[in-house]
């Protein structure tokens, strides 16, 4: 089992989740009895490819064949107990080598693109993944629900479940907070000043009563996506006009080129789901620098343990960094500790994303 992966919670087929199970694929006939008494993930050599695509392909006709002609509620919920049962019985190599691309060249993919959720990510219009169309779908935006209405009646009941699961539930609520520390920042501040980087399209702004009110400075989002900046120059004039949006990537605010100036307060949503430990450490020391005294940095990132990761890597095409709380409190490792006042780390309550804030003296 991987480092850090936590008990996670099975839908549909439970029983999907004994191992035993696993007793029909062929290519692990051979597997030393430890994997089964003791979860080791398991490497096989590339001549068993075939053999492995074969058990995979198996698995997965038997997985279609819950699809009813409109509701494809039970095959997607079982589908995502199979392929995370798979990610952890296979070794990373096996797994990305030979059963994911078994898995993507299925027929029960077609069917699964049916969702516009599912479909988008896959096919990255804007050229990147975990774009900020697609977070609209997990939102429940308005903004999506051309695409949701245009889709298959089988492929929104696909989207009604993935869009219901822990994790999108986890970004919902992290869209919560956010709004929230933007209204509790204009009660220590008057008139505060906020930076929300890799904003995408600030959906949290529509949630904050204190940018409403009239209560924010300035709010400052910054994204490398003008489609994205677009949408938020919109907020100007229906949420606040202290709204201001910026074309930025996080190479140029790493080397310094973005004259941000200081806020009491900087937010990156999802950014470091997509970070490296090395940059994410950097990137945390030089939004730290552009703190006010007294200002804080508030840093979500998903946690190891999501049960839905090995679906959104086949059929989304969807990879995040999951890390632990103490990965997440390394970010703050480059920082001086006496220009630090305080650092909290939280979770959600389900343990999907950590939290991350630090005070600056």
């Amino acid at each position: 089992m991987r480092k850090g992966v936590r008990d996670m919670a099975s839908g549909g087929l439970s029983l999907l989740r004994e191992r035993d199970l696993l007793s029909t694929f062929r290519s692990l006939d051979d597997s030393p009895r430890s994997f089964f008494e003791n979860q080791q993930a398991v490497t096989l050599p590339q001549a068993l490819y075939p053999v492995v695509s074969d058990d995979v392909n198996r698995a997965l006709t038997n997985v279609v064949s819950l699809a009813l002609p409109e509701d494809y509620t039970a095959m997607t919920d079982t589908l995502i107990d199979l392929l995370s049962l798979l990610k952890e019985t296979f070794s990373d190599k096996t797994w990305r080598e030979a059963v994911l691309p078994a898995a993507r060249s299925h027929a029960v993919a077609s069917l699964i693109h049916e969702c516009p959720f599912t479909r988008h990510s896959f096919s990255r219009p804007r050229g990147y993944p975990g774009d900020a169309g697609l977070i609209d779908f997990v939102y429940r935006h308005p903004a999506a629900r051309a695409a949701q209405e245009a889709a298959t009646e089988a492929g929104r009941t696909v989207m009604a479940f993935t869009v219901n699961v822990t994790a999108c539930e986890a970004v919902r609520h992290r869209r919560s907070i956010l709004a929230a520390k933007i209204d509790e920042v204009a009660t220590r501040r008057e008139m505060p000043s906020i930076l929300s980087v890799a904003s995408g399209h600030l959906r949290e702004a529509e949630l904050s009563i204190a940018l409403k009110a009239g209560r924010i400075g300035r709010l400052l989002a910054l994204d490398q996506d003008a489609e994205s900046l677009a949408v938020v120059d919109g907020y100007q004039g229906s949420v606040s006009h202290t709204i201001e949006a910026r074309q930025a990537t996080v190479r140029q605010i790493l080397a310094g080129k973005t004259g941000l100036g200081r806020f009491d307060l900087i937010y990156a949503a999802g950014l470091y789901d997509y970070l490296d430990a090395r940059v994410a450490a950097r990137l945390t020391s030089v939004l730290f620098d552009h703190l006010h005294e007294g200002g804080q940095l508030l840093i979500p990132n998903f946690l190891w343990g999501v049960r839905e990761e090995a679906y959104m890597e086949v059929f989304m095409d969807w990879y995040l960094l999951y890390r632990t709380p103490s990965e997440i409190e390394s970010f703050a490792q480059g920082i001086a500790p006496e220009t630090i006042r305080s650092k909290r780390y939280t979770e959600d309550a389900a343990g999907t994303i950590g939290y991350l804030e630090i005070e600056k003296v």
